[in-house]
């Protein structure tokens, strides 16, 4: 739906005025004015301050019910709110690539010799560097060791690899352990699977604390 963006002056003179923006949906005669979800109120606010939404701009709206409850009286209240629709900027994410049998074959540290002549697996190089080309950052974090630092360097940049850190020295495992990342932070795992392709949500179990 189309409707204006408006700011209202608050009227002293008028008992109840508020000010502030509001949506106009303007082929409505009567009550046809809504007041904004607060993530919209914010958007508009600071649109206004940047100079790319003025009072009166035609605006893609969706209206929406917002119930809440009054703490002292036990009452709930449902009213109508208009929810701007525009286009949100995808969060830029930090992805924690491992290198050996994520992106090349599986190569052990006692076997570093090798590292020059891995083969890169299938589609690797050119989901990365998607990835690096839409703004995420890339770190490659291995547990290669820290004298292998160059050689691994040299093998990323030969390969055409797009990347902002190589970390080294990540803590081995042994078969059937598993990592387990603790962070006050959002994070999301991926277990290479041995497929190269975009991301995409699945059901899975989660553990926390309590």
């Amino acid at each position: 739906m189309k409707g204006k963006i408006k700011f209202y002056e608050k009227n002293p003179e008028v008992f109840n005025s508020t000010g502030g923006w509001f949506l106009i949906k303007e082929e409505e005669p009567f009550n046809n004015s809504y007041s904004l979800t607060k993530e919209s109120y914010e958007y508009v606010v600071e649109k206004f301050r940047l100079g790319e939404i003025e009072s009166g701009q035609d605006i893609d709206y969706e209206l929406v019910v917002d119930c809440s409850v009054d703490q002292e009286s036990g009452k709930s209240f449902h009213r109508i709110l208009a929810n701007i629709i525009y286009e949100k900027p995808e969060t830029k994410k930090v992805f924690l690539i491992d290198i050996d049998g994520t992106i090349c074959e599986d190569i052990k540290n006692e076997d570093s010799h090798l590292y020059p002549t891995a083969k890169v697996i299938q589609g690797s190089l050119e989901q990365i560097n998607k990835w690096a080309e839409e703004g995420h950052t890339i770190t490659f974090f291995t547990a290669r060791e820290e004298k292998d630092r160059v050689v691994t360097l040299k093998w990323l940049w030969e390969n055409g690899f797009k990347f902002h850190n190589l970390v080294m020295d990540k803590p081995r495992i042994q078969d059937g352990q598993e990592y387990v990342w603790i962070d006050n932070r959002k994070v999301r795992a991926v277990t290479y699977l041995g497929v190269w392709s975009e991301l995409k949500d699945v059901d899975a179990k989660i553990k926390i604390f309590g």
